[in-house]
């Protein structure tokens, strides 16, 4: 194939330096005047070209970056957070190094981004950066490693839960020479049954020592179906009571489950049921220990009382662990509307618990640990407590909020190794104050810190909203071992251009669809990047499988797919016709020079008939261009992967590949041969020269379409270039080629 033995023959051209060399005519300039007063009526309406237009879209500007990190640093057009975004400029640095680079952007574009990617094409450092001066210098965030968390295995609180009741106190019968209860009376050692008529009322007396003040109420056993629903059920304090199996002991909505008396311990057997129909109220060290069934409207913990569960307990409302080491451990199954926790109440699941509507952690004493399957609509932790843990397996139907107060040191969610956090919703340092059905009401951020262990993945399958407001706030991976994975679908900031929006610590991989860009309020970075954490660009992180497990959601990284390249695009117009403006006749692209200064020239389009040679400077790339295969079959048919390489190029060290001298030699029918080059500043263009967009594309017209057909905001830049600059952005449907 000719296009293969010309490939073989390209010349490396240094810098297409122009000579004086032309080659012109009186009937190519009688062309000229005709094809620019053509180009003024009917690409222009009329009006005159801006006279400081030079048909270029590029801008040049001087970059002076100073390097934290090593690795490579790659300039881009755009936030290269979750985008495929082709670099303008690329260098493998060292920590500390200086760089400078001369470069060129789109005219449109005043904001770019300098970051700086490991071996891997993680990005280790970024920051964005106004470049709309000629000259402009680029600072990264300085930080060591901080604030991070060792890789953990089931983390541990300080606070120490009850054991279950040993299981000699589940009974399933009364036991032998027990009596039954025939009337009330002070203390007893007896059981009742279905049969008990009228209330219940048994009182304490004293100690067989004559001690009053432990007064006890006794022994009572409860047997088959007891239901006091209408009326009173009284068992004074500092005694037992124990529903064997199959008892059932219903308790009234006024007076009964709120008559639970203080020190009193409960043993609720296999096929046992309590039934509050209010609320069941744990108050005064009261202790329930449930191997069976409790059902309730409500359930109350308070004053130094627990509930230690082994069975099942249904709430169709809220459940309250309030103030004194009041606590709650399942081991069990337990579901509610709402789980809310306060003072220095304790929550520790080891098994099983739905809450439907909302689990709120709000007290700097608190304890919640999960060691095993906690579903909740929403987990709202506003508060600072060191001992929210979880070991397990977190899932968050809706929102997870985390607003810890301005608390350095205390304050924040565990995450054990191998554990697992999946929400639709995350907000850090997000108000609580929220109407699940309305929506926020205000978010006002705050400070939250995550420390995650080392293979645990925080999935977040909508949108993370970082708000923490604070330097070194956020979410940490381990110091030490596997990294672990915090996701999520989009990644935006709570509130534009702040300091310290979020922080990334430790060994930890942070993966979005969508991450907000970085930058700077005053001296304070929106996003710090420290130790060994790492941003991927892209929705999944590469090459990073974790297990899923019962604790673990698990994570299957993607791969990291290679950056674009970036070019400039030379579109021709051959001298064929002097009404044609379609830019098509010839179209070649030229890469951005790699770290050697060299770029590779492509042919992508030949619209013209007439035969077409590109040069640079003196020196001409390739052949004629319709004896490339992929195109001379047909003219109409512009592109055929992959694009015909014509040769390379070098640009000198502080030149710009949009200034080199890239043009084409015409051949007209009448034999005459013209030179078709850069246009002069303020006159009709037989040349444009064009940056890609975001991933180094540019959609040149359809044959006969005239240029502001294709793009009708083409037309305003040409009479004044202050206008419109983004014109090649925005291609109408079907006037262009879309490869």
């Amino acid at each position: 194939m000719k296009g293969a033995a010309l490939l073989m023959g390209t010349v490396l051209v240094a810098g297409c330096t122009h000579d004086a060399w032309k080659i012109s005519g009186s009937a190519a300039q009688q062309f000229a005047e005709e094809y620019g007063s053509n180009f003024k009526t009917i690409v222009l309406e009329g009006r005159n070209i801006d006279d400081n237009q030079t048909w270029n879209t590029a801008v040049t500007t001087q970059v002076s970056v100073s390097v934290v990190k090593a690795g490579t640093l790659k300039i881009y057009s755009a936030n290269p957070f979750g985008n495929t975004v082709a670099p303008l400029y690329e260098s493998v640095v060292d920590a500390g190094q200086q760089v400078t680079a001369t470069l060129i952007r789109p005219q449109n574009v005043t904001t770019l981004y300098a970051t700086i990617l490991d071996d891997e094409g993680y990005i280790i450092d970024n920051m964005s950066f106004d470049a709309s001066e000629s000259e402009v210098s680029v600072k990264f965030y300085a930080s060591e490693s901080a604030n991070n968390a060792p890789a953990r295995r089931a983390i541990q609180p300080s606070f120490t839960f009850p054991e279950d009741a040993d299981a000699s106190k589940f009974l399933d019968d009364v036991p032998a020479g027990v009596g039954k209860l025939t009337q009330n009376v002070g203390r007893c050692n007896n059981y009742i049954d279905e049969t008990w008529q009228g209330e219940l009322n048994i009182w304490g007396a004293a100690t067989a020592e004559g001690n009053w003040q432990d007064r006890s109420g006794g022994v009572l056993y409860i047997k088959g179906n007891c239901d006091f629903s209408n009326r009173s059920f009284y068992f004074d304090g500092h005694s037992e009571l124990y529903l064997v199996k199959g008892a059932t002991l219903t308790l009234a909505e006024n007076n009964g489950s709120g008559n639970l008396q203080q020190y009193t311990n409960i043993y609720i057997a296999e096929g046992a049921k309590l039934v509050a129909n209010g609320e069941l109220k744990l108050n005064n060290g009261l202790h329930i220990f449930n191997h069976g069934t409790i059902v309730t409207s409500k359930l109350s913990t308070n004053s130094d009382s627990w509930l230690v569960n082994g069975g099942t307990v249904t709430v169709s409302g809220k459940i309250s662990v309030e103030n004194t080491l009041s606590v709650i451990e399942n081991n069990g199954t337990i579901t509610a509307a709402d789980l809310n926790t306060a003072g220095s109440g304790k929550v520790e699941n080891n098994a099983n618990i739905t809450i439907s509507g909302t689990t709120f952690v709000n007290s700097n004493d608190n304890t919640w640990v999960n060691n095993g399957q906690y579903h909740t609509g929403n987990f709202i932790y506003n508060a600072a407590s060191d001992e929210v843990i979880n070991n397990c397996r977190l899932t968050v139907d809706e929102d997870f909020n985390i607003n810890l107060g301005d608390n350095p040191g205390n304050g924040n969610f565990k995450m054990d190794a191998g554990s697992g956090v999946v929400t639709k919703y995350f907000n850090g340092g997000g108000n609580w104050a929220k109407s699940y059905t309305t929506g926020w009401s205000s978010f006002n951020g705050g400070p939250f810190y995550i420390y995650m262990g080392a293979g645990s993945v925080f999935e977040v399958t909508e949108t993370a909203t970082m708000n923490a407001t604070k330097a070194n706030y956020g979410i940490y991976g381990p110091e030490k071992g596997d990294y672990a994975v915090f996701h999520a679908k989009e990644i935006v900031a709570g509130a534009a251009e702040q300091g310290y929006e979020v922080t990334y610590g430790g060994n930890l991989y942070v993966a979005s669809d969508s991450h907000f860009p970085n930058g700077w309020s005053g001296q304070y970075p929106y996003i710090a990047i420290k130790g060994n954490a790492k941003v991927a660009r892209f929705g999944d992180a590469a090459n990073i499988t974790i297990q899923a497990t019962a604790c673990n959601p698990g994570y299957n990284g993607g791969v990291t797919p290679p950056d674009p390249k970036q070019y400039v695009y030379f579109a021709f117009e051959d001298m064929g016709t002097s009404d044609d403006f379609d830019f098509n006749d010839v179209v070649v692209r030229v890469s951005y020079p790699d770290a050697n200064g060299v770029s590779t020239v492509e042919l992508c389009a030949i619209g013209g008939t007439l035969q077409q040679k590109v040069f640079c400077g003196n020196e001409q790339l390739g052949e004629e261009v319709h004896t490339y295969g992929a195109f001379g079959d047909n003219t109409k048919k512009f592109v055929k992967m992959p694009l015909a390489v014509l040769g390379t190029v070098t640009v000198p060290e502080g030149e710009t590949v949009d200034k080199l001298d890239i043009k084409i030699l015409v051949t007209k029918k009448n034999g005459e041969e013209v030179l078709v080059e850069a246009p002069k500043q303020g006159e009709a263009p037989f040349r444009v020269t064009v940056t890609g967009n975001a991933e180094g594309k540019w959609f040149w017209a359809n044959e006969r379409t005239n240029i502001n057909d294709a793009y009708n905001k083409f037309a305003n830049w040409a009479v004044d270039m202050t206008t419109d600059t983004d014109w090649y952005n925005h291609p109408i449907d079907g006037q262009v080629i879309i490869w």
